[in-house]
């Protein structure tokens, strides 16, 4: 993709629309449907079904449908990046001037790591206009919510940092959540015995995306986690769950490309947390609190604290993104090697060949993303993985254990001379920037005592 592309495109396509959002119940089920509109492109018309089970509910719910209406305007981005246009038109609700500047940032933050791959250089304000019927500087009356909330919603990925939240929330009323069920999720959610419920919501991209990528329009990564975000408030908002428990740490916030706010985790970092809550608490006052539980620590510290109460998930869990669909471990990514990194102070090398198959740092195909990793590149793989100095940090560990490996030895002096704390340091690390519930702070900070 190039420049002259993006801006050939947003010629061509100047406006695309959000319609319209449906709604049904149905066998025991929420089925949501959008209708979006690229103009003289195609028509898109995702879906989400959200089990109710034995729930009745009002789909004339003022709440239920603002909440569905900004799952819709989430949505659009995966369609809107196929041609980029100036403006998207907004048929189907409305929005004040500071939540059209809210959505104006997410979309250009969000999209920061689709916009630099693709070599385009565009302005916040440039990139992206809202139109709406109706506009107003005034903000929205907040919809009162009066019902009463209790429990913990935890949405499970599969890998370390959700099986870390998981035992640290042991003893609460803990339901698991997972947008479209696969095979590394399912195996740590069945190890988990403390659980008091599961919830699967399934999620369905039009097909007609998809071949839009086929045919060669822009393609790239979109903020995810902030789509589960929308969704995971939708239900908690259905099943009355007062606490929704991410598991992004404070090594999130740091960019992917250094000097810039190009981060490939942007949607997980603690700016987007503070701001959705903001957000979210301009649509209801409902008592549903969005937060990460592991805010305060880094991925070193998750990694340990997964190393001593994780023991029964070592060999279901996986970290892999481009494995965790097969309940594999790739082997062959930045993500693995991460993984394998981080864990390496806390788990004996012996254990850790059992849990990845193969010795990771003695791989040559893996020379460019240890690199990249550690810092000797100038920019970190574009994936989720802990920050350059922790990188540093364990490999150092690892290095003065005695232990030894194809990449360590291959650059031991470098690593050597990286200014970076030691890791005995990092692990007493407590990050302020967090919006944790103090109920649950102690227990964290018990974990760490533990260390």
């Amino acid at each position: 993709m190039s420049q002259k592309q993006f801006d050939d495109l947003r010629k061509l396509y100047d406006t695309f629309e959000y319609r319209k959002y449906e709604m049904r119940a149905e066998d025991g089920n929420l089925f949501v449907r959008f209708r979006f509109s690229g103009p003289g492109l195609r028509d898109f018309m995702p879906e989400w079904r959200f089990p109710l089970g034995e729930r009745d509910i009002d789909l004339n719910d003022p709440i239920l449908r603002a909440l569905v209406f900004n799952l819709g305007l989430v949505e659009t981005i995966s369609y809107y990046k196929a041609v980029c246009p100036e403006k998207v038109v907004i048929k189907c609700g409305s929005l004040s001037a500071s939540q059209m500047d809210w959505w104006k940032k997410l979309y250009y933050n969000g999209l920061g790591e689709f916009l630099y791959r693709n070599g385009i250089t565009v302005s916040k304000d440039r990139l992206v206009r809202f139109e709406c019927a109706t506009t107003t500087d005034d903000e929205p009356a907040v919809l009162h919510d009066d019902k009463t909330y209790s429990g913990c919603l935890v949405p499970v990925g599969g890998g370390k940092d959700s099986v870390v939240s998981l035992e640290l929330l042991k003893g609460e009323d803990i339901t698991t959540y997972v947008v479209n069920e696969n095979a590394t999720a399912t195996n740590v959610i069945d190890k988990c015995s403390h659980k008091k419920g599961v919830y699967t919501a399934k999620r369905t991209l039009d097909a007609e995306i998809i071949r839009l990528n086929e045919e060669g329009y822009m393609n790239g990564h979109i903020p995810i986690s902030a789509v589960f975000a929308f969704s995971a408030v939708i239900t908690a908002y259905l099943c009355g769950f007062k606490y929704i428990a991410l598991s992004n740490e404070t090594s999130a916030n740091e960019s992917t490309v250094p000097g810039t706010k190009v981060n490939h985790q942007y949607s997980k970092s603690f700016e987007f947390e503070e701001d959705f809550d903001e957000y979210i608490e301009g649509i209801t006052d409902s008592d549903i609190h969005y937060f990460s539980l592991l805010r305060p620590f880094t991925e070193a510290q998750i990694a340990a604290v997964f190393a001593a109460k994780g023991k029964d998930y070592y060999r279901v869990f996986r970290s892999c993104n481009r494995g965790s669909k097969k309940g594999i471990w790739c082997c062959s990514c930045p993500k693995c090697l991460f993984v394998y990194i981080i864990m390496s102070p806390f788990i004996e090398e012996d254990e850790l060949v059992k849990i990845f198959g193969e010795k990771l740092l003695d791989k040559e195909s893996l020379d460019k993303d240890f690199r990249e990793l550690v810092g000797l590149d100038e920019n970190k793989p574009f994936e989720c993985v802990g920050t350059r100095s922790e990188v540093a940090a364990c490999l150092q560990a690892y290095i003065e254990s005695g232990k030894k490996s194809l990449l360590t030895d291959r650059y031991e002096a470098e690593i050597g001379k990286l200014r970076t704390q030691p890791l005995s340091e990092l692990m007493k690390e407590w990050c302020d920037d967090n919006c944790v519930p103090e109920v649950f702070v102690p227990r964290l900070k018990e974990a760490l005592a533990e260390l």
